[in-house]
């Protein structure tokens, strides 16, 4: 995550001190990109960075990474019924947070060139390769009573979601994000992505722009995000899933360079 963060802000300040698309100013040939950028789908969000060859003048190699967190659709932020304005919202029945890193190949088309300031450039790209998906645990701040024949004191313990001991009732709020970082499971699996993109930057060796498309991973085995026993009480019979697909929106900021 940190060094995608860090290309992706490294490129915005390139972007900055790029030459404008003038008239008459001499055409470079550029041989490589670079770009970055922020990825909203139905199923989560990311970040992702690309690294571009220019094979020709309308086709580049990609080589692609990306960070996404991923969501199962019943998904659903629930506030706890105690009224305390630091407790942190939770998702009932959420078993594991899921998160991809994706590693990969692909082809950039150019379809139509940016002739002039203020133009679009308009292609298609597709992208395929390993991805590695991984859960954390969630952990909850569950209220437990301590009763005796004089008080009741009421104390808070830090556990690990459990749809057979953990209701609303009990439940105070969501533990730190940072529990179960030690319980990280990994599932591998294969990617592929395609899409077009308009690119509109007004500087000649700056890209900007939009990219929508659809994207499918598949993994050898069913994430478990969402609890069994939950999702079996919904009359609409949901599911983990295996696949996950998708369609998507990027936004990306570049720079093109030349030896």
């Amino acid at each position: 995550m940190r060094i995608l963060c860090i290309c992706f802000f490294s490129l915005l300040s390139l972007c900055a001190g790029a030459q404008n698309v003038g008239d008459g100013e001499p055409d470079i040939i550029y041989d490589r990109q670079q770009l970055a950028g922020a990825n909203l789908n139905l199923n989560g969000y990311g970040i992702f960075y690309n690294y571009l060859k220019y094979k020709d003048a309308k086709h580049l190699r990609i080589y692609n990474i990306d960070l996404n967190f991923v969501k199962h659709e019943k998904e659903t932020r629930t506030p706890s019924i105690y009224q305390d304005p630091q407790v942190k919202s939770y998702i009932y029945g959420k078993q594991n947070t899921f998160y991809t890193m994706r590693l990969g190949l692909g082809q950039k088309v150019v379809l139509t060139e940016k002739l002039r300031k203020g133009g679009v450039q308009l292609g298609y790209n597709w992208q395929s390769g390993a991805v590695l998906g991984f859960t954390k645990p969630v952990y909850l701040q569950i209220v437990y009573v301590r009763q005796t024949p004089e008080t009741e004191d009421y104390f808070i313990e830090i556990e690990k979601f459990d749809a057979d001991r953990h209701f609303a009732e009990n439940i105070y709020g969501r533990a730190s994000g940072l529990r179960g970082l030690g319980e990280l499971k990994f599932y591998p699996g294969i990617y592929f992505k395609s899409s077009l993109y308009f690119e509109f930057s007004n500087y000649k060796d700056g890209l900007k722009g939009i990219e929508t498309g659809v994207s499918a991973d598949a993994f050898l085995k069913t994430i478990p995000i969402m609890s069994t026993k939950v999702l079996e009480k919904d009359i609409s019979n949901p599911k983990n899933h295996q696949v996950f697909i998708a369609l998507y929106i990027n936004f990306f900021l570049g720079k093109k360079e030349n030896i």
